[in-house]
């Protein structure tokens, strides 16, 4: 199973189980996946190798806005990255120390 259909799967459980915050950043992901696959010059369906360049990028830029956002004082929108940055990390390979 690729990512994008273990994230369509996750999308469902998610809607079932009514977590708002697992939903909005499995759906992130989910227009993330379709806009790289459906840009000029590409071939379909991503490559594992892009799929993890996509979601490092994700991850990176939820890290990022959560520390602008905490750095601004608007910690109740630093907190809505850092949920999202969790469920993104879950999808990613485990890093080596």
């Amino acid at each position: 199973m690729n990512l994008k259909q273990t994230i369509e799967a996750d999308i469902k459980q998610a809607m079932l189980a009514k977590d708002k915050d697992r939903l909005r950043a499995l759906r992130g992901i989910k227009s993330m996946i379709l806009l790289a696959e459906t840009e000029k010059g590409a071939q379909g369906e991503l490559s594992e190798d892009a799929e993890v360049k996509l979601l490092t990028k994700a991850a990176k830029q939820r890290k990022d806005s959560a520390e602008m956002y905490e750095k601004n004082g608007r910690h109740d929108l630093a907190e809505t990255e850092k949920a999202e940055l969790e469920v993104i990390n879950s999808y990613l390979p485990k890093q080596l120390n």
